[in-house]
């Protein structure tokens, strides 16, 4: 909870700026300053309508080109520099990619989950954040929709909504140059043109960027076969374009279509030693393998065998056409994208060779989608009524392999204790032995001399490298469709009734199939004691009256010997499974107008986001002793949240002052948490989650010529609720990933210096408090609190011609973790995806 002192110093604070800002505000008429600077109304489309976002019932976060530009954002994770409550974080891959609004969101290192934050990008809806990640172009504004938006946005919107709206086609020729140069070898070249093609009936608009970067994280690749080479990770080397065209053939239509691709290849992502216990170093030490021990996430040093290589395309094409007729004006929106990404990891983030994946890691994303919306306005009826549907296939090919060192690595641990001081490295062979010669487990299989049943495979031999998961392929179908409504009745001059309804339908059909190349250990198991060797096992040790001690090492040495991707018990069988999904959502508002400048809002929301199915292997099915598994089921159950929210809008002393505020309640039921365990990832469905909290907005055009003051905060109070039975030390603790507080700022100062030349100085500042980066919630894995500065100074011609500016980002060099986690099979060992240190460069731009 917010402490009284926190409470009291904030409305303090706002207290203090408000009543400066009318001080000031009088002052500065009674000097005769003249027309007063006033701050400039931002119209958004959050209603699927074009409208000043201080008319909007609901919380937005709406910004400009200005203020990003000047906030250096060019995709959605630069976003979080200015936008208060929002939060968004990469992993393994920067394709993996999640965004959260209100401590609520989906961790994107599982396909099968969609994003509780949905991203539109010129109306079109990427269905992963990742997906939707990239250099955005020509960016016009962004909305940062809290709260569920699942009336006119859809499904796998429950959290809220980024509303990317790109640069549109001109009737009035012009263009643009841009080259930014910066340190860690950075480089982004990018230009533009738009102008008319037919005048007044046809305008196009070309954009195209390309940017590389040297890495900022220093990587120690080691193979084994040679010197260690020291090179860099975090890479960055992609090209992008867009093409746009602008059709107005009458007065009542206008359609705008575009076209666009992208190409990203890039050695991402490595992870640094988190917090790193003495014993785990010492066992990957043993197999000659390196970690930093003791961990020191600020150097910035990691480890790996094997490169991390990142390839992504990217491509689409969108059509969207308004008519106006009699009636009122028809909407329609059509798009086709592609999605393909291929990677590489050294999954263990040491020099140790105990897992990798390698060739066989692609997803390939194709969507179709057609939406159609009619408004109009009948009398005090503000009216849309519309429909949707979607068609989605998804194929996902994973193949994690074990590495050279992995049974020396495992044997090691197995053993640990017998033979001082780290086991013998043919402790798999050794524990092999050890389970076939219990003389009740030999009685119960049945077969007098177990060891000739059961051969052991010699050491070295008994999990070779390259064995495991040789490709597993998940094809996944999805067919979605809605009809929907949104209306505003105004009730009196001042009072206003907005209701919107939703129904949506969604089908999904998975087919998987599994091919393992099984290492000799684990087939050993397999043979002996069934499909589920660990289940087998422990039954067969519990006939046998063992001691409860003896099973549970019994079972721990099998479940390590056979893991996940050592298993044969899909290869028959796979998955063919279908859910069908529905639900109703909507919104409810009431809107007063105490005065022209504020009005209050009190509303209530539903959100949905779909059930999936987990997109990992999955051994949770009957058993057939000679197929393995049959009808197993990894599906999940739809996301809903019920969001109760109040507020306010005001635009102060003569719109010198934009003041905005709203406090929320949310319910959600059945969150869908993606956690890695340090060897595989699980989705549970956990039954409630609360998220209360405040978030204020404004924006101040101080008397001072040129100066312009923005910002926001957000108390966000997420806690899982006391039913998370399956993860104990989740229950009443605030979630993953969820600050309690958000602070930003940003300060622009344009003057001119000198005939028609100006100068720009702007700073932003954001600043979190401690949160919990982990799905688990592991101690060891929370991020202290701390501040980001960005800050940007230039020089350019009034008007616009050209501009030459110097930037830096974190300037203080802030060393955090995006999402700390397990390191796989090194307990007591923590890794962590850093966010990006202190960069700078300068930009040149020419307009014409």
């Amino acid at each position: 909870m917010m402490s009284k002192f926190t409470r009291t110093a904030l409305y303090a604070a706002a207290s203090t700026f408000v009543l400066g800002a009318a001080a000031q505000a009088q002052v500065f008429e009674q000097v005769g300053g003249g027309e007063r600077r006033t701050v400039d109304v931002i119209t958004v489309t959050a209603q699927q309508r074009e409208e000043s976002a201080q008319d909007v019932p609901l919380s937005i976060g709406a910004y400009d080109t200005d203020a990003l530009a000047n906030a250096g954002v060019k995709d959605i994770k630069d976003l979080i520099s200015i936008a208060p409550g929002l939060m968004v974080t990469s992993t393994q891959s920067e394709t993996i990619t999640t965004a959260r609004i209100r401590g609520i969101g989906t961790v994107g290192d599982n396909f099968g989950l969609e994003s509780s934050v949905g991203v539109y990008i010129d109306g079109v809806f990427r269905s992963r954040n990742g997906v939707g990640f990239g250099d955005l172009g020509e960016i016009e504004r962004i909305e940062v929709l809290r709260g569920p938006q699942g009336t006119l946005f859809g499904k796998n919107t429950s959290a809220g909504v980024l509303n990317v709206v790109t640069a549109a086609p001109e009737f009035e020729a012009g263009g643009s140059l841009e080259a930014s140069l910066g340190d860690y070898g950075y480089s982004r070249f990018s230009g533009s043109i738009t102008g008319p093609i037919f005048e007044d009936v046809l305008a196009v608009r070309l954009f195209g960027a390309t940017g590389d970067r040297d890495g900022f994280q220093q990587l120690i690749l080691d193979d084994g076969n040679g010197p260690a080479e020291v090179t860099n990770s975090e890479t960055q080397e992609y090209f992008t374009f867009r093409a746009q065209a602008l059709w107005t053939p009458s007065n009542s239509v206008e359609g705008r279509f575009i076209a666009d691709y992208s190409k990203r290849d890039e050695l991402c992502c490595s992870a640094v030693q988190w917090d790193y216990a003495a014993t785990p170093a010492v066992f990957v030490g043993s197999v000659g393998g390196q970690v930093m021990q003791p961990a020191d996430p600020e150097a910035r040093v990691a480890y790996a065998n094997r490169e991390y290589v990142q390839e992504v395309e990217d491509q689409g094409v969108s059509a969207e056409f308004d008519i106006e007729m009699p009636i009122g004006t028809l909407t329609s929106v059509t798009s086709w994208r592609q999605w393909e990404n291929s990677r590489t990891q050294d999954i263990d983030y040491s020099t140790a060779d105990i897992a990798y994946r390698a060739d066989g890691n692609y997803t390939d994303l194709s969507r179709f989608s057609q939406e159609v919306r009619l408004t109009g306005i009948w009398g005090d009826l503000d009216w849309l009524v519309g429909g949707f549907l979607s068609h989605e296939e998804l194929e996902l090919g994973d193949a994690i392999r074990f590495g050279d060192d992995w049974e020396g690595y495992l044997g090691r641990l197995l053993t640990a204790g017998s033979v001082p001081p780290l086991g013998t490295p043919a402790g798999v062979t050794a524990t092999l032995q050890s389970i076939v010669g219990l003389a009740p487990v030999a009685a119960l299989i049945g077969v007098p001399g177990a060891q000739g049943f059961l051969p052991i495979p010699a050491p070295g031999s008994a999990i070779p490298e390259g064995t495991g998961v040789a490709g597993d392929v998940y094809d996944q179908t999805a067919e979605s469709w809605a009809l929907f409504t949104h209306n505003t009745y105004r009730l009196t001059d001042n009072l206003s009734l907005t209701a919107g309804l939703r129904y949506t339908h969604e089908t999904k059909n998975v087919y998987a199939t599994f091919n393992t190349n099984s290492p000799a250990a684990c087939g050993a198991l397999e043979t002996a004691f069934g499909p589920d060797p660990v289940a087998g096992l422990v039954a067969a040790a519990t006939a046998a009256g063992l001691p409860a001690a003896s099973i549970s090492g019994l079972a721990t040495a099998a479940g390590n010997i056979c893991l996940p991707y050592a298993r044969t018990a899909l290869d028959q069988t796979g998955y063919d499974r279908e859910r069908t999904d529905e639900q109703v959502s909507g919104t409810v508002r009431l809107t007063y107008d105490f005065a022209d400048d504020f009005m209050g809002y009190v509303g209530y929301s539903r959100g949905f986001k779909a059930g999936g199915f987990n997109l990992d292997r999955s051994f949770n099915g009957p058993i057939d002793p000679a197929l393995g598994y049959t009808d197993v089921d990894s599906g999940f159950a739809p996301e809903i949240i019920d969001a109760y929210e109040v507020g306010f809008k005001s635009q102060l002393f003569g719109n010198v002052l934009q003041l905005n505020a709203n406090a929320f309640y949310q319910e959600v039921e059945d969150f869908q948490l993606n956690t890695f365990t340090g060897i595989s990832f699980v989705v549970d469905s956990i039954a409630s989650i609360e998220s209360y909290g405040v978030e204020i907005d404004f924006a101040y055009a101080t008397p001072i010529d040129g100066l312009d003051i923005s910002g926001g905060y957000a108390y966000v109070n997420a806690e899982y609720g006391d039913e998370a039975s399956t993860a104990p030390n989740l229950r009443g603790n605030q979630i993953s990933l969820s600050p309690e507080n958000f602070l930003t700022a940003q300060v622009i100062y344009e003057r001119p210096i000198w005939g028609d030349i100006w100068g720009l100085a702007s700073l932003d500042a954001r600043y979190v408090s401690e949160y919990n980066t982990g799905s688990d919630l592991d101690p060891e894995k929370v991020q202290d609190a701390f501040t980001i500065l960005n800050a940007r100074v230039g020089l350019s011609q009034a008007d616009g011609e050209w501009s030459l500016e110097a930037w830096g980002r974190n300037l203080t060099d802030e060393a955090y973790a995006q999402v700390a986690f397990d390191q796989f099979a090194q307990s007591g060992g923590f890794g962590a995806f850093m966010g990006a240190p202190r960069t700078w460069g300068v930009t040149l731009r020419k307009e014409w």
